[in-house]
């Protein structure tokens, strides 16, 4: 009994390193590509980032957002019972914080924002309010210090009931929390290499959808990462527009691809008691990973690729976008 017990420790003893090591492996993978990866352009390596990242800081407590219709946010002040639930159901995206999904690999995080009427704070949304925005920004910022070769990819995508004063409040709270981490913008993206950001002691790339930040020679404007929407709950049409817009894509810029499906009202009503990762996710993540090992990165070719529940089957989705970088190194296939 001893000796079969013993043999047991054995067994999950190295089940719980061969899991670390994984973890490692997407952990530091910036760190860790071949030198010859290092040395080409960020917007030909392939990239994994997450869609809605924030999603896990809501509640089903929380407020409506101001990017919901105007009719559903009355819904949520005076039904908030019946409502709110089914708006949380298809608004969550991501289960795992911030930390998680940075040791998972995601490299790329979609941000959307938004304040209140009732304080000055900014807060992340997407159908109800999550968390103010400072301590997961600041937790962003604590792992790079200790992560000092990985780079992520901030992607401030949309602004709710913004003035130009919560632009400012928002700009000045990027500065303060990244400071020199923050890689200037450039024309061209052939310098823009991990071994240049290294040098340089660059971590931080913010992309930032709004003409107010367009003086700030840290932010980066729409133009030079493009990121087309598939808006369909059709798997079908979602790969063709995948293959549509990557063939598509222009070559001195970045790319994103959004692998997910999006629910709209009326594919809601029809499923009131379902969750977007129940109903649309499972059909989503088993036609996007064999597309995704079906493309390759390089010039015109895959570069950043979203997608929801990216910790789904233990981090498949980041593991498959990370390998496809082993392409590079296909005698037939050139950067």
């Amino acid at each position: 009994m001893e000796h079969e017990i013993k043999g047991t420790s054995d067994i999950l003893h190295k089940s719980k390193r061969k899991d670390i090591a994984v973890n490692e492996e997407l952990e530091y993978w910036m760190t860790r590509l071949p030198e010859a990866l290092k040395n080409i352009p960020i917007i030909h390596l392939a990239i994994p980032g997450s869609h809605d990242t924030m999603t896990y800081t809501i509640n089903r407590h929380s407020d409506v957002g101001p990017d919901e219709p105007r009719y559903i946010r009355a819904l949520g002040r005076y039904c908030s019972f019946v409502s709110k639930p089914i708006i949380f159901n298809w608004s969550i995206t991501q289960h795992d914080n911030i930390k998680d999904q940075l040791d998972g690999g995601i490299r790329y995080l979609d941000l959307r924002v938004a304040t209140k009427p009732t304080d000055g704070n900014i807060y992340f949304v997407h159908g109800l309010y999550g968390s103010k925005i400072y301590q997961p920004l600041q937790e962003i910022a604590e792992w790079l210090s200790y992560h000092n070769n990985e780079i992520v990819i901030l992607d401030f995508q949309h602004f709710y009931s913004f003035s130009e004063i919560d632009h400012r409040h928002l700009v000045e709270t990027i500065f303060q929390v990244f400071q020199t981490k923050l890689c200037p913008i450039a024309s061209i993206f052939d310098h823009i290499t991990l071994n240049w950001l290294n040098l340089e002691k660059y971590q931080v790339i913010v992309i930032y959808r709004n003409a107010y930040a367009q003086n700030y020679s840290n932010f980066w404007p729409s133009g030079l990462w493009r990121t087309p929407w598939p808006n369909t709950v059709h798997v079908n049409e979602l790969i063709n527009f995948l293959d549509i817009e990557l063939k598509a894509r222009p070559l001195e810029v970045g790319f994103i691809s959004q692998c997910l499906l999006t629910p709209d009202i009326s594919y809601v009503l029809k499923h009131l008691c379902g969750t977007l990762q129940t109903d649309l996710v499972p059909s989503c993540q088993k036609a996007i990973l064999p597309w995704i090992n079906q493309k390759r990165p390089g010039r015109g070719g895959l570069n950043i690729v979203i997608a929801d529940f990216i910790s789904d089957n233990n981090f498949l989705f980041c593991k498959a976008i990370i390998n496809s970088n082993r392409k590079f190194f296909d005698s037939q296939y050139s950067v």
